[in-house]
């Protein structure tokens, strides 16, 4: 029962044929989101998936789809990690400069009320 639109080449499902035809199904490679990631969150974490991201097209092409999907979703599973392992060291690391600013603010003002 096909609704006529496209298959989403993201979803969680089974592969999907190739818009082309004859292609082999597509699976999503993630490596624009790893590189993201690295760049702007996890560096170590977004390495991991940039080689996981990066093994997708090729193993794809030998037509190991099954080890393309596994490191689709290893790609996927990493970039998530690196953007939550970004946020919270972000978010420490603000806590942690307000408490240090803070302890210095109240260290001045008792020295100068000596």
């Amino acid at each position: 029962m096909s609704s006529g639109m496209p298959n989403n080449p993201y979803s969680s499902g089974p592969l999907q044929n190739a818009p082309m035809g004859g292609m082999g199904p597509t699976v999503p490679n993630y490596l624009v989101q790893s590189i993201l990631v690295t760049i702007c969150c996890c560096i170590p974490f977004g390495i991991v998936a940039i080689v996981y991201a990066a093994q997708v097209n090729s193993k794809a092409a030998m037509g190991d789809y099954e080890g393309a999907r596994t490191s689709s979703n290893n790609a996927k599973k990493w970039c998530w990690i690196a953007l939550i392992t970004g946020i919270v060291v972000n978010i420490i690391g603000t806590v942690v400069q307000f408490l240090i600013v803070g302890a210095a603010a109240v260290q001045q003002q008792g020295m100068n009320g000596m």
